[in-house]
């Protein structure tokens, strides 16, 4: 039987974080706004104060998921600001293994439930327009296109298209 873990992580798990994060550089290049390669030059202190939210303005809910003790999955949900009403969802990735059996899903609901705990108005993202799974996932949960797209970065031909969930007001 297989056993699930999410957990959010700290600055303790820096290095399980850098690994995570430079495998889904590595193996989905065309999902990130960044690359493999610029944040392969990241020193330590770098990848500590990414997971260091202690003296920062922004509130941050940075998952993983493991199975049977193996970091398979990665999310981040990021409010910029104390003024924000919108969390944003960063480095949504999903190991090749594990894809389709739902483990998405779960780190999702997480950070939709982490924002209405919060009491704010949406949540967003950004997905590249090649990765259907990813936005029938988004779609399932209500999230919506809006705005127009936009590279994936600099001098990509790849594009990105904004989404956003309405979070309910009501109770």
């Amino acid at each position: 039987m297989s056993k699930l873990n999410i957990r959010v992580l700290n600055k303790d798990d820096w290095s399980t974080y850098r690994e995570l994060r430079l495998l889904s550089l590595q193996e989905s290049p065309n999902a990130f706004g960044s690359s493999y390669e610029q944040e392969l030059l990241f020193s330590s202190d770098e990848w500590i104060a990414r997971l260091n939210l202690d003296n920062s303005d922004k509130r941050a809910l940075p998952l993983i998921a493991e199975l049977n003790g193996v970091a398979v999955r990665l999310a981040w949900g990021l409010v910029h600001s104390p003024q924000d009403k919108t969390a944003h969802i960063y480095q949504m990735w999903v190991s090749p293994d594990v894809r389709g059996q739902g483990v998405g899903s779960l780190l999702l609901k997480k950070i939709i439930t982490w924002s209405t705990e919060l009491n704010l108005d949406y949540v967003s993202l950004a997905v590249t327009t090649i990765n259907i799974p990813a936005i029938k996932l988004y779609k399932a949960y209500g999230f919506e296109p809006y705005g127009s797209l936009e590279s994936l970065r600099e001098a990509s031909v790849l594009s990105v298209q904004p989404m956003k969930l309405k979070l309910s007001t009501t109770v």
